[in-house]
């Protein structure tokens, strides 16, 4: 079965409310984490959440660490740390035919963000919970069908589930919940030191 993304909702409100995802299509693990910033060739041993969190925050190892794998057809990268390179139009990410969807969920500077990629491109971007973009419109029937633009919604409407509902269904995401959190997967550095600019 599925794990889907939708799990993100609660572990974004919890104790991986920096944990950034970046999704891609027609690269390798590997090769996705060098588009992120890792150096070719230097993976670490596989790590824990709680490993990449100490590497990157305590003892200052380094500035942003990438777990990466495979899931749904997608390679995927969790990076803790500093935001991603993928974050803040990126489109070099995407070059060469790939595709890429970044999530990050900018915890001190709310609201969330999705930026989609291809070929080089920024296809568009959104703030989680609203209407995507001229470039996005694409996700237009798949949003309404998850309720995000309708009029009046209830208080209790969960706008982020609903947002990453939609993007599940939408791209055929899934990410493992247990290897991700609770798991160990192979590593790599994508910054040794604080990135200068936004995204960098």
């Amino acid at each position: 079965m599925s794990d889907g993304i939708t799990w993100l909702t609660d572990a974004w409100r919890g104790a991986a409310s920096a944990l950034f995802v970046t999704f891609a299509r027609g690269i390798s693990p590997p090769g996705l984490v060098v588009r992120l910033g890792a150096r070719s060739g230097e993976v670490l041993d596989p790590i824990t959440f709680a490993e990449a969190e100490r590497m990157t925050f305590d003892d200052r190892a380094s500035a942003r660490v990438a777990r990466f794998g495979e899931c749904a057809g997608w390679s995927y990268a969790v990076e803790q740390g500093r935001p991603s390179k993928a974050w803040w139009a990126h489109p070099d990410v995407s070059a060469g035919g790939i595709e890429v969807l970044h999530l990050t969920p900018k915890p001190d500077d709310p609201p969330k963000e999705c930026w989609y990629y291809r070929d080089g491109e920024t296809v568009g971007r959104l703030d989680i919970g609203d209407t995507p973009d001229e470039g996005m419109a694409f996700l237009l029937p798949t949003f309404e069908e998850a309720g995000l633009l309708d009029d009046d919604v209830s208080e209790e409407f969960d706008s982020l589930r609903a947002t990453l509902t939609a993007l599940q269904q939408y791209f055929g995401l899934s990410l493992p919940r247990r290897e991700i959190l609770n798991g160990r997967l192979p590593a790599a550095v994508t910054a040794a030191a604080p990135p200068e600019n936004l995204g960098d």
